[in-house]
């Protein structure tokens, strides 16, 4: 088959990569549409992805409306020239519209409750709307959900082993240096808007505090407090994951951040005004602590930290956690590969069967 692959977002180069590589491998042609978002084109390079460029708005409604129409133009050129049979994207709206014009079967994937109006939208002219079975919200009543969160398309241990000796000479520190990784992001994204974030302060106190206990690396899409410049964080953008995978610890507002520590057993603070479903069912596991972003709340954040820090036998709890997770886990790269092969009659077994 033709299978296009449309992303909008950094992150979904990781979620659809090894998908594609699988299908290449099995002899399907596979073709991207891609944003440059942040680091979108920088990942895709890395990578060796070839893609063709997808517009982004500048603001206000008739840019949005303008940047939709153009990618509804470039979709259904790519689908037209590449005759594609079959589309996947994590619910972009100019490639939903233009798929659904066409007549092409499409699948949409979403793990993010609060991109509700996109996705309450958009998804219904999908043909197959893929979630986790811990999304909080049903959008169609032919919703598929699956035991799997979006981060293991890319970190389940079929596919992601880490590398150790590169990660501490990647961060110039001794091999046993206890390190951690900090997270701080923008509001600019679509289900950020009126979110209020960690203050100034309170990222100055956090790291004056966890010092004490270990490395502090920053990584933050806003300019940081000039006090804490020195602790930002400099490495290649794809080796991201190999880094979070040897810290002690992760601190930070970054939901997908969080979330990738904590199936990895690292454990994860998460503070931020809205939690997901993704993150709620990580706390469960106590892979992940969830604080709101209130002054009390933002203090509590930074005593838990310190509590873990402070544990000796923390690795080997978060790893116990981790394999309890992971027992009640798909891979979902093998269903998705699965599903995309055998389409439509997947998504009857999936209504039908889906044990």
């Amino acid at each position: 088959m033709n299978i296009l692959i449309a992303i909008g977002h950094p992150a979904q180069v990781h979620n659809f990569r090894i998908v594609s590589d699988q299908l290449k491998r099995k002899g399907h042609e596979v073709f991207w549409l891609a944003s440059k978002k942040d680091i979108s084109d920088y990942l895709l390079k890395a990578y060796n992805i070839d893609y063709t460029e997808l517009k982004r708005p500048h603001g206000g409604v008739v840019s949005k409306v303008s940047t939709l129409i153009k990618n509804v133009w470039i979709t259904i050129r790519v689908i037209r020239r590449n005759n594609i049979d079959i589309v996947v994207s994590r619910v972009n709206p100019g490639v939903v519209l233009a798929s659904f014009l066409l007549r092409k079967k499409q699948i949409g994937l979403s793990d993010t409750e609060v991109a509700g109006f996109y996705d309450l939208a958009f998804s219904k002219f999908l043909n197959s709307f893929i979630t986790s079975t811990s999304f909080e919200k049903t959008l169609r009543k032919d919703q598929i959900r699956i035991n799997a969160n979006i981060e293991l398309f890319y970190l389940h241990p079929n596919y992601f082993k880490g590398n150790k000796d590169e990660v501490f000479r990647l961060l110039n520190i001794p091999e046993k240096e206890p390190f951690v990784i900090v997270r701080y992001v923008s509001n600019n994204a679509y289900h950020d808007l009126g979110t209020k974030f960690i203050s100034n302060d309170k990222k100055i106190e956090f790291v004056k505090q966890v010092s004490k206990y270990a490395r502090v690396f920053i990584s933050s899409e806003e300019k940081l407090p000039v006090s804490l410049q020195k602790y930002e964080i400099k490495f290649p953008y794809e080796k991201v994951h190999e880094v979070m995978k040897e810290a002690m610890l992760f601190y930070g507002e970054s939901a997908t951040m969080a979330s990738e520590c904590a199936i990895m057993g690292v454990p994860a603070i998460y503070v931020n005004a809205q939690s997901r479903g993704y993150t709620n069912d990580e706390q469960r596991y106590g892979l992940l602590y969830y604080y709101k972003t209130d002054e009390k709340s933002q203090l509590l954040s930074i005593n838990k930290a310190i509590e873990l820090l402070n544990k000796g036998n923390l690795k080997e709890e978060m790893r116990l956690r981790q394999r309890d997770f992971m027992k009640s886990k798909i891979d979902p790269v093998a269903f998705l590969v699965w599903f995309i092969e055998n389409y439509p009659e997947s998504k009857r077994i999936m209504k039908e069967n889906p044990d």
